[in-house]
């Protein structure tokens, strides 16, 4: 596993994607900023805006397919959702402008629900905006409830224990995984029921195949996301065999430690 997944700079990110385009396949596009190169919070967002600012240009320049997923804690959310609306808005209109759409990353458990309050807040402005929801934290069931009633978007994936991570904080506290597994299923039920367009980001083979069944009764407009680094041979089985739309997530820059982690995590509960 390469140590900066995508790579460590934009520009080996946007390598990589153009040749995964050339495969058949989508890229999303996440920066990762060193959070600890920045004196203040409000520092860190200034040189996060403007990153993302010439991401999105140089993506239109190359004409690459796909999308970018943002991490509002790189954009002061920690300071409150309308402080980060302020941040993000430009980059979500710029973004459209070049046809990309935008996912909202709340997968920390300390500010999911302001994450939601930003996306609720966005929604009307940016109909191709979309937000990620965790099967792990249990107020999943009414994060969606809220986002359908706008006719949001959603990347359903099932999520991580984070270390320390409790009931308090919104999270799934010591719930047993088979408990996380069967929320998964009826978020997809209720997606493949109610949504028309949703990214299912998830490398558990039985919740591939289920969502592979589900799109057999109730056709919708959906694509999976997966990892760069661990199911690209699963991507192209999914985009050349079954003919769903796949897209590869790929991080980047000096913050991808955690990404790192995570898929070494992943990998081990593949193999467990």
């Amino acid at each position: 596993m390469e140590s900066h997944l995508a790579g460590k700079t934009m520009e080996e990110a946007l390598e990589r994607a153009r040749h995964l385009n050339k495969e058949g396949l989508g890229t999303l596009l996440s920066p990762h900023f060193d959070r600890e190169s920045s004196r203040t919070g409000a520092e860190h967002a200034d040189r996060s805006g403007e990153e993302t600012g010439s991401l999105i240009k140089a993506m239109g320049m190359k004409l690459i397919r796909g999308g970018l997923s943002l991490d509002p804690r790189d954009f002061e959310i920690d300071a409150g959702w309308a402080r980060t609306m302020e941040r993000i808005s430009p980059l979500v209109v710029r973004a459209e402008e070049y046809g990309y759409g935008v996912w909202l990353e709340a997968e920390d458990p300390e500010t999911a629900g302001a994450v939601l309050d930003l996306y609720l807040g966005l929604r009307p402005r940016f109909p191709h905006l979309g937000i990620t929801l965790s099967a792990r934290f249990s107020r999943a069931l009414s994060d969606l409830s809220a986002v359908a009633a706008v006719r949001g978007r959603v990347r359903l994936v099932k999520g991580l224990q984070i270390p320390g991570e409790s009931l308090a904080a919104g999270g799934a506290g010591l719930e047993a995984e088979s408990e996380i597994n069967g929320r998964f299923r009826l978020l997809l039920e209720i997606l493949f029921r109610d949504s028309n367009f949703f990214a299912i980001a998830t490398h558990d083979p039985d919740l591939i195949e289920e969502a592979h069944r589900l799109s057999g009764i109730s056709p919708r407009m959906f694509e999976f996301q997966l990892y760069l680094g661990v199911a690209e041979a699963l991507a192209k089985r999914l985009v050349y065999e079954r003919g769903h739309p796949t897209t590869i997530y790929l991080p980047y820059g000096e913050g991808t430690g955690r990404h790192i982690d995570r898929l070494k995590r992943t990998d081990r509960l593949r193999s467990s």
